[in-house]
C-alpha cells in the first residue's frame, strides 16, 4: 500500500522529471534495450509517439495519487479509475501486442534506471522505494488485465487454485 509519504515524494519527483521528461523517455527505452535487446520487436512503429504514451501513462498515474483516501468509496469516472485502465492496458499487452508476462520486470528496472539516472541525488532510498512500491502495483493490476484475455479455463483453473489453497485456513 502506498503512504502518504510515498504518494508526496513520488508527486515531488515527478515535479522534476517534468522539464526533463523527454530524456526520461529516451534513457527508459535506451535501458529497457540494453536489458532486453529482443524486446525492440515490440516497438515498431514511432517512437516518438510510444514515448508520449509512456509519460502519458506515468503522468496519469503520479495525477491519480491525489485522490484522496477519505473520498475512496466516491464514483470515480472510468477513465479517471487508475486500476481500470491499468487492467486495461494489461489486457491491451496481451491481446494486441503478445507481450509476455516476463516483461514486467525488465521494464521496472528500466524505469527505475531511467528515473535515478534523470534526478541524480534527488532520487534517493525513500524516492526509490516509492516508484518500486508504485510501479509494483502497477504492473500487479496490469497482469491481472492479462488475466481477463485468457481463456475461461486458464482463469478458472486459477481461481479453483487460490479458492482451494485457501479452503484450509490456517492460523498466521
Amino acid at each position: 500500500m502506498l503512504t502518504d509519504a510515498d504518494k508526496r515524494v513520488i508527486r515531488d519527483s515527478w515535479r522534476l522529471v517534468v522539464p526533463i521528461a523527454e530524456t526520461a523517455a529516451e534513457l527508459f527505452y535506451k535501458r529497457l534495450f540494453e536489458l532486453k535487446p529482443a524486446y525492440q520487436q515490440y516497438f515498431k512503429g514511432d517512437m516518438a509517439a510510444q514515448k508520449r504514451k509512456l509519460l502519458a501513462m506515468l503522468s496519469f498515474i503520479v495525477k491519480s495519487l491525489d485522490w484522496p483516501e477519505a473520498s475512496w468509496r466516491e464514483n470515480v469516472a472510468e477513465e479517471d479509475d487508475l486500476f481500470l485502465v491499468v487492467l486495461a492496458l494489461g489486457r491491451r499487452h496481451a491481446e494486441l501486442y503478445k507481450i509476455p508476462d516476463s516483461t514486467y520486470p525488465a521494464v521496472g528496472e528500466a524505469l527505475l534506471w531511467a528515473l535515478d539516472y534523470g534526478l541524480g541525488k534527488k532520487f534517493d532510498e525513500p524516492v526509490r522505494a516509492a516508484w518500486t512500491k508504485v510501479y509494483t502495483l502497477v504492473s500487479t493490476a496490469m497482469k491481472m488485465g492479462r488475466l481477463s484475455v485468457q481463456p475461461r479455463t486458464v482463469t478458472d483453473a486459477i481461481v479453483r487454485k487460490v479458492v482451494s489453497d485457501g479452503a484450509e485456513v490456517k492460523p498466521s
